[in-house]
């Protein structure tokens, strides 16, 4: 067991690409994929994929070509391994550690996956006074690195937004009711 448990949490790659695959467990995909998803090169990700599937907690299919990994819901240490990953977060100095650099953002507030909290749509809410600001989107991109998962996030401008406040915006009203976590700035 222990050796076992050693060689899955071996190196931080390592669990990256795993918690890619256990939150997402009826997900396929090749080693590459995931490598491009979590910021890891292709050839660590193979390396440690294969390393996974030969433990047993990721099932590897496909040919030579193209081998897809998922993972294996019948392992004995998936439940626990998933539930741990589930509820590591990066804290809040990480979190707004990204967004240092780009202008004008007035408000971040974290929920769903990263607020630990299912039922919400969203997983970021972004108010800056450019929505279409080019670093938003890559400090969003260096988000979904650090945390091994796809993010879902709204971009809105502070005017939107407050129109959105004072209608009572369903989105909203569900991210502020719901748990969550304000990063920057001072939630409505």
């Amino acid at each position: 067991m222990f050796t076992e448990l050693s060689r899955i949490f071996a190196a931080p790659a390592r669990i990256k690409l795993l918690k890619s695959f256990l939150l997402y467990p009826e997900s396929r995909k090749t080693a590459a994929e995931a490598a491009a998803a979590i910021g890891l090169s292709k050839n660590v990700a193979e390396r440690d994929a294969r390393a996974l599937a030969q433990i047993g907690i990721l099932t590897l299919r496909g040919s030579k070509k193209k081998k897809l990994y998922s993972a294996n819901q019948g392992h004995e240490f998936y439940e626990p391994l998933r539930s741990l990953l589930n509820t590591t977060l990066p804290d809040d100095r990480a979190l707004l550690s990204v967004f240092r650099g780009v202008s004008g953002v007035a408000l971040i507030v974290a929920t769903g996956v990263l607020a630990l909290e299912e039922r919400s749509a969203i997983d970021l809410l972004i108010v800056a006074k450019r929505s279409q600001n080019p670093r938003l989107g890559k400090a969003v991109m260096k988000l979904e690195r650090i945390t091994a998962l796809p993010l879902r996030y709204v971009i809105l401008e502070p005017q939107i937004f407050s129109e959105r406040v004072e209608a009572h915006d369903r989105l909203l009203r569900d991210v502020f009711e719901f748990k969550n976590r304000v990063i920057l700035g001072k939630a409505p």
